[in-house]
């Protein structure tokens, strides 16, 4: 049986059983007894399927996992130290699935699941295990193999009929997955047609012969869960159900592919663009005429933009995993003793800005676990707890994702730094001294600098915040820097949200025929410049409002006279006027980031396509607000 087409689906359920193993360990104490049946549940399925596989280490570590989770749900008293040594082997389990993701096998985590297996092994056999009831077996049959059913009472009367998605390639190992779950709930089953005659003609539907019992609705409700059944009805004899009639056909939610979404999004964009063009030809008359049909239409089109957005949405709590795997790795092969703290994992953000945060924030926590903490003993001398701590915090700020990244290790030296940009020849000893600390902590960006004076496995070759500040500005965003000697450093990320429907201010200069907007949300008033006076305070230019003396932003990419108008941005408490020649109007479009090498320019979040079918050049209002204040042009006449 060629099980090469199954390995999709065993990826995609095998890690969402490694999450729910997760999430059901909970941070402080051990687990409630509903708490270990579930995560039984789910070890025992993983081990299922990877037998089915023949993957042999995760089938075989999985089996290990699940005997000492039977351990507990059978009274074993659970301390830390048992926590811990299950938490670490999830992290093998997901080397493992990685392996087979790359390679199509997981042999190459012979070594490191044997290890994992043994610790587990001796917490087993630290007390005799209990005698009643069989050991579960090492494998589980694969689909082609399952055990012929013994006898069957006569009295199965209720039958369970389920249907599988007529798209889906993997009917057979859908419908077997059913009859797993109602054998763990019911026990006697029989399945009509069997799981051979399933598999030889590719049949999307079986029927599950039960005891009746007024436990079967619940089952039915639950089988709507399970990827791809696409109807489930259950006809249970009136004498034997509760509720005198079949419950209705009951529709589950179903997986769909990333690319699918990605497709019908960028439709949906689209038809918001041409309902922008169409409303944009017509006269004013039209306009008012139709005004209730355009509106009505708008209204549709943003909600069925804003659904299809939102199931691209997946919590940011998937990338917090690979994160604290990262960090238990790194503890144990750096002898420190480190943890990392969340806030805001809750957060939804698009599947593919997910994706691509991925890598920066993994360079971000192994700086800061070899750069930034200390030895115990070094942090003990300190004054500070043995136990190193990162923060990892994500939040939202209107249209953009801010991710902070903080540690309480040493902190960044700036000494060590201007020193370090000496010897490699980036600055001369004059320039290195008189440099801020904000342009001197962002020379630790420059590709291949490093202030480590040793190569080792985790850091010293220069690629770590080069490499974030890369893939932060690939995105549309930004990095900040903050460290303070002693106490810790602080990463900043802000990248725009992706692919959602932002509101913009378009607006130009004049001898400038490119269109330029800034998000709403970071403007905060127009101003007329022949309204309002223009001041002098030394260098520094400044806008007069009211009582106000606001300074001017020194950067545009044209001349503005006293027509033109003044744009006050508000953003991290900056408050600040950018000069422009025109506004034009108002807009929502779906910015996307720029490739490269536009990706590089500071300040610029991406582009839009408007409804007059020109592109938008939208800048990011926080870069903005931060140029020099000194600098200074003359206001055209």
């Amino acid at each position: 049986m060629d099980l090469s087409k199954y390995l999709e689906l065993y990826l995609t359920e095998g890690r969402e059983h490694l999450a729910a193993l997760r999430s059901g360990l909970p941070p402080e104490g051990p687990p409630n007894a509903a708490a270990v049946n579930e995560i039984f549940r789910h070890a025992h399925s993983l081990k299922g399927m990877a037998a089915s596989m023949d993957f042999e280490c995760t089938s075989s570590l999985s089996h290990t996992l699940e005997s000492l989770l039977g351990l507990w749900r059978q009274g074993r008293p659970i301390n830390r130290e048992h926590i811990d040594a299950v938490v670490r082997t999830l992290d093998v389990l997901e080397s493992l699935m990685d392996s087979v993701q790359r390679d199509g096998s997981d042999v190459s985590g012979r070594e490191a699941a044997a290890a994992s297996g043994a610790r587990l092994q001796a917490m087993i056999s630290d007390e005799p295990p209990p005698s009643e009831g069989p050991e579960e077996p090492a494998t589980e049959p694969s689909p082609s193999r399952l055990p012929v059913e013994g006898p069957v009472p006569d009295d199965l009367s209720a039958r369970l009929s389920v249907g599988i998605d007529p798209a889906s390639p993997l009917p057979a190992a859908r419908l077997l997955v059913v009859l797993q779950k109602i054998r763990e709930n019911c026990g006697t089953v029989r399945m009509e047609p069997d799981i051979v005659a399933i598999q030889s003609r590719n049949l999307k539907s079986a029927v599950f012969n039960l005891l009746p019992s007024p436990q079967l609705k619940d089952l039915a409700r639950s089988l709507r869960d399970l990827p791809e059944v696409v109807q489930v009805s259950l006809d249970v004899p009136v004498r034997a159900s509760t509720a005198g009639k079949s419950g209705p056909t009951l529709v589950p939610s179903i997986r769909v592919r990333s690319e699918d979404l990605d497709g019908l999004l960028n439709q949906t964009g689209e038809l918001l663009n041409h309902l922008n063009q169409f409303e944009a030809g017509l006269t004013q008359q039209d306009k008012r005429k139709n005004r209730f049909w355009l509106e009505a239409h708008r209204s549709r089109m943003d909600r069925l933009f804003d659904q299809v957005l939102s199931i691209r949405l997946v919590p940011f709590d998937a990338l917090v995993e690979r994160l604290g795997r990262t960090v238990r790795e790194l503890a144990d092969r750096l002898s420190k003793r480190v943890l990392l703290e969340v806030e805001g994992a809750d957060q939804k953000v698009d599947q593919g800005l997910l994706e691509k945060l991925l890598d920066p924030l993994a360079h971000l926590v192994r700086n800061a676990m070899d750069h930034g903490m200390e030895s115990a003993e070094d942090r003990a001398a300190a004054g500070k707890n043995e136990a190193g701590l990162i923060k990892l915090e994500i939040s939202r700020e209107a249209e953009a994702l801010i991710i902070k990244v903080e540690d309480d290790g040493r902190g960044l030296d700036p000494e060590v730094i201007r020193q370090t940009a000496v010897e490699r020849g980036l600055l001369t000893p004059q320039d290195a001294s008189s440099l801020d600390r904000d342009k001197l902590f962002r020379l630790l960006t420059t590709p291949a600098f490093s202030t480590r004076k040793e190569v080792t496995e985790v850091s010293g070759r220069g690629v770590g915040l080069d490499v974030v500040r890369s893939a932060v500005e690939s995105l549309g965003g930004h990095l900040e820097i903050e460290s303070t000697l002693g106490k810790g450093s602080r990463f900043l990320l802000v990248v725009p949200s992706a692919v959602t429907l932002t509101s913009v201010l378009i607006f130009g200069w004049r001898d400038n025929s490119a269109r330029f907007g800034l998000p709403a949300s970071q403007v905060k008033h127009i101003y007329p410049l022949s309204s309002h006076a223009m001041t002098w305070s030394g260098d520094r230019r400044l806008l007069q409002v009211g009582n106000e003396l606001l300074p001017v932003i020194p950067w545009r990419l044209g001349p503005v006279g006293r027509d033109g108008v003044g744009l006050r941005l508000s953003v991290q408490g900056r408050d600040r006027i950018l000069l422009v020649s025109e506004v034009f109007q108002g807009e929502n479009v779906v910015i996307h980031p720029w490739g490269s090498p536009l990706e590089m320019v500071p300040g610029w979040m991406g582009g839009a396509l408007l409804s007059t079918g020109e592109v938008a050049y939208v800048l990011d209002g926080r870069i903005i607000a931060k140029y020099d204040e000194k600098e200074s042009h003359a206001l055209s006449d």
